[in-house]
């Protein structure tokens, strides 16, 4: 695995050699191209550099500039970086977003196997804070974990309704029925946002642990009477997820009415092998959707699934290029750098899936595998390539 392997992929699978001709920016006559600052911001989460200056400092070096084909002494400077940046035209940003999503999907890359063996493509939406600015992203989970889109809100109160626009523009993007389900945490269980999935061809999942909703109070009292397990259209699972070292009991039924809606509601209790000791030993939640047909253990997995946005993006983002930093005192730069940095996330991720993680353990068998042995290996590689004559 190396770093032109890297280029070779993007370029044959997501035709990065385009994006010049996509991005806007204020500049009149612009002395650096618009498409290397863009290039080396994305590249930021490849080489897990934690700040402008870091990237400023590295564009300064003779491989980097032969990389980007660049004949100055630097590519850029941090501050010509956040100059650029804050005069980018976010709709052309928007549109390579989606685009990667697109070629992604035309590799299959976003679908996700349910233990029924039921395959879809699977939505999550969650709020999210970010160097001084919070956002409603949404990102797809499936073979892979990739960023769709994101739309900023001015502070705590405020995510749903940023969330809803960015649904309706992900629908209006990719069409309606993209996703077959979207999964949101407690605050989404409500009507509006229930039908608006609806109204676009697909279903909402919600994973709360609150059980003042009418339909989950009428569940519960279900799955509570006597002979339960026996009663037509209850079902019951118990196992063990050996992934997550958990075992479980799941409850589910079809066919709940609540506000005009037909519901599937599950229960699910857990418990830890290995309980941490600030956690609970016994955990329970519920899983609301109007999809039909799924088991219990489906509900149950696309429950936990809908952590992928929280495990393997934001975090992950931020170990790569510590995003919950203020990079830029500028709202609208954090914007630019958060959705440059969430598409250089999702191409990473999709390499690794599709090439890079099977040549790393291939290459690597005695060593731990993770994202940090990989951006290592993309700075040597980078340096062999062209740091040298």
């Amino acid at each position: 695995m190396n770093i032109g392997q890297f280029r070779r992929y993007r370029e044959e699978n997501f035709e990065a050699s385009q994006w010049g001709e996509r991005i806007q920016d204020k500049r009149k006559r612009p002395e650096i191209p618009t498409v290397q600052i863009f290039e080396s911001l994305s590249e930021m989460v490849v080489f897990g550099q934690k700040s402008l200056l870091d990237l400023d400092q590295f564009l300064r070096t003779l491989e980097a500039r032969r990389w980007h084909g660049s004949d100055r002494a630097m590519v850029a400077s941090d501050t010509t970086l956040e100059r650029v940046v804050e005069g980018m035209e976010r709709t052309s940003i928007q549109g390579i977003g989606y685009r990667v999503i697109d070629k992604a999907d035309e590799q299959s890359l976003w679908d996700l196997k349910l233990p029924s063996g039921k395959k879809l493509r699977f939505g999550i939406v969650d709020g999210h804070w970010a160097g001084g600015i919070w956002a409603s992203v949404l990102a797809v989970g499936g073979k892979s974990d990739g960023v769709v889109d994101l739309e900023r809100y001015p502070g705590r109160g405020h995510e749903l309704g940023a969330s809803r626009q960015v649904l309706k523009r992900a629908f209006g993007k990719l069409g309606d029925g993209f996703f077959e389900m979207v999964a949101g945490d407690g605050l989404y269980a409500s009507l509006e946002d229930f039908q608006l999935c609806l109204g676009h061809g697909s279903h909402l999942l919600v994973k709360t642990d609150e059980e003042t909703l009418t339909v989950i109070q009428d569940a519960k009292h279900l799955f509570s009477c006597r002979d339960a397990k026996s009663l037509k259209g209850v079902g019951w699972q118990e196992g063990c997820d050996t992934t997550r070292l958990i075992e479980y009991e799941v409850w589910w039924a079809e066919e709940f009415d609540w506000q005009g809606l037909k519901m599937t509601v599950g229960w699910v209790k857990e418990h830890p092998l290995k309980p941490a000791k600030d956690r609970p030993e016994h955990t329970a939640y519920w899983v609301l959707t109007t999809a039909t047909g799924l088991t219990g253990e489906d509900l149950r997995e696309l429950a936990h699934l809908r952590w992928e946005i929280e495990n393997n993006i934001f975090k992950r983002l931020n170990f790569l290029v510590e995003s919950k930093r203020r990079h830029s005192h500028k709202p609208q730069v954090m914007e630019m750098l958060l959705r440059i940095w969430m598409i250089g996330v999702t191409i990473l991720g999709a390499y690794l899936f599709e090439r890079g993680w099977k040549t790393l353990k291939e290459s690597w068998q005695a060593m731990k595998v993770t994202w940090h042995i990989v951006t290592e290996l993309m700075k040597r590689s980078l340096i062999m390539l062209y740091g040298y004559g």
